[in-house]
């Protein structure tokens, strides 16, 4: 009853805080535990302590604003590619709030794949969504090595980060994706690859140069992109920028246009093949 009361609360300041106070011990030791979320969705997660998992359990979802620039940008018979989908904490709040927009969701852990699938289904979305257990890259049919941490479970990468226990996973380019499902248009991506996502951009030339190409999130980190397998700080902004995108960055509610690559920090970023405005 308590934590009913307490997550529904507007997330003020300390929330979290007194959330971990109250919920110690179960936050400490959950595993495989179902959360009720806004837009009345039913997760299943695999720990309670990765922020992913902890902000539905606070909140009732997590990055609402990412879910409410997707949905904007997004028309209402859509096409929505989600790229690291994880156990669709993004996907699922669109799919609720755009009933009949496209989704196309990649995961490439294999036991986060299975997350991702009961979630998709326990929701009744199954239907709607196409899931896929690869790793997007720059070459088709590659088996590489992928790192995921069951305790850090937004963390998967293709380089050993956060754990060295690795599994095989084969690739795939964003194109042959699109060829797949036969799509020709893309209005809207999110993408979360843990610094790799210039490789993903690079097998995404065809969809990706076009004059209609997708509007594009996603989140730059620079030590994330500069321990890449020989790509440095900036590398997807500069590929995107020659495909002929603009660069933003949300702040305060507007979009500030970038005039010079970030090497540095940790922004979201915003890419459009058109002006966007203030």
């Amino acid at each position: 009853m308590i934590q009913n009361i307490v997550r529904y609360l507007p997330n003020f300041r300390g929330k979290k805080r007194l959330l971990h106070f109250l919920f110690k011990q179960k936050i400490e030791s959950a595993t495989q535990t179902q959360l009720k979320g806004r837009y009345g969705i039913n997760y299943l997660v695999p720990n309670l302590k990765e922020n992913i998992a902890f902000d539905i359990f606070a909140n009732g979802v997590y990055e609402q604003e990412t879910i409410d620039f997707i949905c904007e940008f997004l028309p209402k018979d859509g096409v929505f590619f989600d790229l690291g989908s994880n156990i669709g904490a993004i996907l699922l709040p669109v799919a609720k709030r755009l009933e009949n927009v496209k989704i196309i969701a990649v995961e490439a852990a294999p036991w986060l794949f299975a997350i991702l699938e009961k979630n998709v289904s326990t929701n009744g979305l199954a239907s709607r969504i196409s899931i896929y257990n690869k790793a997007l890259f720059n070459e088709d049919d590659q088996t590489l090595s992928f790192y995921s941490p069951e305790d850090k479970f937004g963390k998967g990468s293709l380089s050993p980060v956060f754990t060295k226990k690795a599994v095989m996973v084969q690739t795939i380019t964003l194109d042959t994706l699109c060829a797949l499902n036969n799509i020709n248009k893309i209005d809207v991506i999110k993408i979360d690859v843990e610094g790799f996502e210039d490789y993903v951009f690079r097998g995404g030339r065809q969809i990706l140069s076009t004059d209609n190409a997708p509007v594009i999130i996603f989140e730059f980190l620079d030590w994330a992109e500069n321990q890449a397998n020989g790509l440095k700080a900036g590398d997807a902004q500069r590929t995107l920028l020659n495909f002929g995108y603009i660069l933003y960055e949300p702040l305060k509610g507007q979009l500030k246009k970038i005039s010079q690559v970030k090497e540095s920090g940790a922004f979201i970023l915003i890419a459009s093949k058109h002006e966007m405005p203030d």
